[in-house]
């Protein structure tokens, strides 16, 4: 089968943005959805929307035979014994909390141990500390070696008999590792402790067969697998989901209720009380379906794309490759030395290649590796071989550009003030508060001609920006909410703003430089009248800034206007 016939079930991409084509490799975050599957919801709310297990007419009967059908359908694809093994939740991250909550009510108890990895993502390590932190339990972590593969060999001494649970990812949603999880379990069972693989990045590449690897329990999301959000699936044995108490109460999990006592429904409805959410259901069905019915196109494609994109990465000066290259699925993480991610991905933004920077909910790994973030590359099988040269060539670009020799400095702006004194009037922030002609930063940047052009202006305007000393890159001066580390010093002296800051990005210190610029012109009241949205608009910045990023500098400018408050 041709990749592009693949492709062509995927109506997202012929949707043109801008008049470019869009390159979207955040299929870690998300896979886009097949016509199937947007068929197969649409059709439920035109044609079959009632509520299933709970009324006796025709389409109520119709819809619960077919929501039905997908949990044996899920059953069958991941070889589960029966579809009672099958629980709906709303995606991984409940899954895991389920199991978290249920098990922590009696089933573990003060001394035991936790099993994770070094690897594991959030959703998977905190459920477990909050009740690690309730009951007395331990943590222990299986770790990564420098370059982010498990060190497998140190399971002897973590997994022992005081081994309660192991929780580990079956894919590493950072760096795309296929940890050795048959190993992992297999050693786990020598000490009777229970497992959990988290499948959320495995199960749209791999195919999983719960009972060959013996886990007892296997979550994951539709929305990783074709699937619509908001769906997840949580498998577990039989005779332990039989034996673990409900996680929510309410209808369809009630066998019979009396103010004497209630009764709860067998599996797999004990755990899935109130209303389902059906068209999640039903469109996780056809997403099963087409994964099956192209499961062995869509991975020789994706071995063929991440052949391409490793070899085309490797080709760049200074990069670094994070994981295990020779055991990964098509997921490839990079860093660049000198050049800050959250860069990489803006630039890469602007010519509308989708990709994922910072530390990708796993804040742990990036801390055991010595690194703030990565930029990760995750492909699917409707990606296509010539989007992976133009993402090389791009990024190719794009690195030259930020290699600190590239920006000439005898180009650099005149310096723009960033201490002014605070006239006392009170007049009110307007048009005619800026004058443009006045603010080098500001008029560099509203004459620049093309995004080309405005990049370059931005970063000179770094430059000029009032950096804080080193020292004073701490907690009581970071700016949370932003999307790259920032760090502001703001005081207000002798009716005179001082405004101080630092950020790894070159860009962000750049559009810190741009913003100070007009705050040191103005007065106390027209800087708690400051609009960001507004300014960055005038100088036809808006559209360049995301909404991530624009909540960063926001949470900036907020701050300074509370200390201005304050004098």
């Amino acid at each position: 089968m041709s990749e592009l016939f693949l492709r062509q079930q995927f109506p997202i991409f012929y949707q043109q943005n801008d008049g470019s084509p869009w390159l979207y490799f955040d299929n870690g975050a998300t896979t886009q959805k097949p016509q199937s599957v947007i068929d197969t919801i649409s059709c439920f709310y035109l044609q079959q929307n009632a509520n299933v297990h709970r009324a006796s007419h025709r389409v109520s009967a119709d819809t619960t035979n077919a929501f039905e059908q997908v949990r044996k359908e899920v059953a069958a694809l991941i070889n589960a014994s029966s579809e009672k093994e099958i629980i709906w939740t709303k995606g991984t991250t409940e899954s895991i909390n389920l199991l978290a909550s249920v098990l922590a009510k009696g089933h573990v108890e003060s001394g035991d141990e936790i099993v994770l990895s070094a690897l594991e993502h959030h959703a998977n390590i905190v459920p477990w500390q909050q009740i690690a932190n309730e009951l007395g339990l331990r943590i222990k972590v299986i770790p990564v070696n420098k370059d982010g593969v498990l060190q497998v060999a140190n399971i002897k001494s973590l997994i022992t008999n005081k081994t309660a649970l192991v929780a580990v990812s079956h894919v590493s949603n950072a760096l795309g590792n296929i940890n050795p999880i048959s190993h992992i379990i297999a050693h786990a069972k020598k000490h009777g402790a229970l497992t959990l693989i988290d499948g959320a990045q495995a199960i749209a590449h791999l195919p999983v067969d719960v009972q060959a690897l013996d886990c007892d329990f296997y979550v994951f999301s539709g929305h990783k697998m074709f699937g619509p959000t908001g769906i997840g699936v949580l498998y577990g044995r039989q005779v332990l989901l039989d034996g673990l108490p409900p996680y929510q109460s309410g209808g369809e999990m009630i066998e019979k209720v009396s103010f004497s006592g209630t009764t709860f429904q067998g599996l797999p409805f004990k755990f899935e009380a109130g209303t389902p959410n059906i068209a999640g259901v039903l469109g996780l069905g056809a997403a099963v379906s087409f994964l099956k019915a192209h499961q062995s196109s869509i991975h020789e494609q994706e071995q063929a794309l991440y052949t391409a994109l490793v070899t085309g990465l490797r080709s760049i000066s200074g990069i670094r490759l994070w994981g295990d290259l020779e055991n990964s699925v098509c997921v490839q993480s990079f860093t660049v030395d000198g050049i800050n991610n959250q860069d990489l991905g803006l630039l890469l933004n602007e010519h509308n290649i989708a990709v994922r920077v910072g530390h990708h909910c796993a804040m742990p790994l990036m801390e055991a590796l010595s690194i703030v973030g990565t930029v990760r590359v995750s492909l699917s099988g409707y990606n296509t071989l010539p989007e992976i040269h133009h993402f090389i060539d791009v990024l190719q670009g794009i690195v030259s550009s930020l290699r600190p020799e590239t920006i000439n400095a005898s180009q650099d702006l005149a310096s723009a003030a960033v201490v002014k004194s605070i006239a006392p009037q009170n007049e009110a922030l307007n048009d005619k508060a800026f004058d443009f002609d006045t603010m080098p930063l500001a008029l560099s940047i509203r004459q620049a001609k093309g995004w080309d052009e405005t990049y370059r202006q931005i970063m000179l305007a770094g430059k000029q920006l009032h950096k804080l000393l080193p020292e004073d890159h701490i907690g009581q001066y970071e700016v949370m909410g932003c999307e790259s580390q920032v760090w502001l010093k703001c005081v207000v002296r002798d009716n005179r703003l001082i405004l101080a800051a630092h950020s790894p990005s070159k860009i962000v210190r750049g559009l810190l430089a741009i913003i100070f610029e007009p705050l040191a012109r103005l007065t106390v009241r027209q800087i708690k009248q400051f609009s960001l949205h507004d300014y960055l608009d005038a100088l036809g910045l808006g559209k360049h800034v995301s909404q991530s990023r624009g909540n960063g500098l926001q949470a900036v400018i907020e701050q300074i206007q509370q200390q201005v408050h304050s004098h």
